[in-house]
């Protein structure tokens, strides 16, 4: 089956990671047939809802290798929405791709790295400075630099590797994290990554690309649920 969008960074990384691969990636749900895009099953494809565009700001997404083969991977969405602005590395301890070293010379002075604030990390005592937010109206676009796993494997992959811990980074409060929440949603602060997307761009003033992102995380999640429900077909069955 042919994709049915124009592959984006995320795609790349994905076919890369494939083709290095000692061994297939097999999870819950291995033999269902998928959309190439949007990687859904067939019946909850959901690719009639991407709808591209221009952000303000720039993406650089860093991703466990656990992640990138997950169709459940919200992190991969935000190429789907901005494909121009979006680029992805896979995260190596002390090895980061030349390309994205290249990247973070290039962008130095506008890069931040997106460690948001939970109540897992201040109970653990980890340190992170909070930043004034960049400049947005600067000619320049800021790049942000979000680490795309679990909550236990961000938190690997920040404090494990040096090279990351000479970037600024910003930390989004939980006050601002509850009042995102209260605006937009009704469960508890456990972000996948792409809400933490949709509130860094609500803190920046993005308001109207932090609603269709949202709004974009909200039919995905709609359609992993529904795969999930139909988990006794036949198609869905190991």
């Amino acid at each position: 089956m042919l994709p049915k969008h124009p592959l984006h960074s995320v795609d790349n990384l994905r076919l890369e990671c494939q083709k290095h691969a000692r061994r297939p990636f097999i999870a819950r749900g291995s033999k269902a047939n998928r959309c190439p895009s949007c990687l859904m099953a067939t019946f909850a494809c959901f690719c009639a809802e991407r709808k591209t565009a221009h952000a303000s700001i720039n993406f650089i997404l860093l991703f466990h290798r656990d992640e990138i083969h997950k169709p459940t991977n919200s992190g991969r969405l935000i190429a789907d929405c901005y494909p121009a602005d979006t680029q992805a590395f896979l995260w190596d301890r002390t090895q980061p791709d030349d390309a994205l070293k290249a990247l973070l010379e290039e962008r130095k002075g506008t890069c931040t790295l997106l460690y948001p604030h939970t109540e897992t990390a201040e109970r653990q005592k980890r340190h992170v400075r909070t930043l004034p937010l960049p400049n947005v109206e600067s000619n320049t676009k800021h790049t942000f630099i979000i680490l795309d796993g679990t909550w236990k494997q961000a938190s690997k992959m920040f404090h494990q590797s040096e090279w990351l811990k000479d970037i600024p980074h910003f930390e989004i409060n939980s006050q601002a994290q509850r009042s995102f929440l209260v605006r937009h949603s009704g469960h508890d602060m456990q972000f996948a990554t792409a809400e933490v997307i949709a509130l860094l761009l609500d803190n920046l003033g993005y308001e109207a690309q932090s609603r269709d992102l949202l709004h974009y995380y909200q039919v995905f999640n709609q359609k992993c649920l529904a795969s999930r429900k139909r988990g006794d077909i036949k198609e869905w069955q190991d």
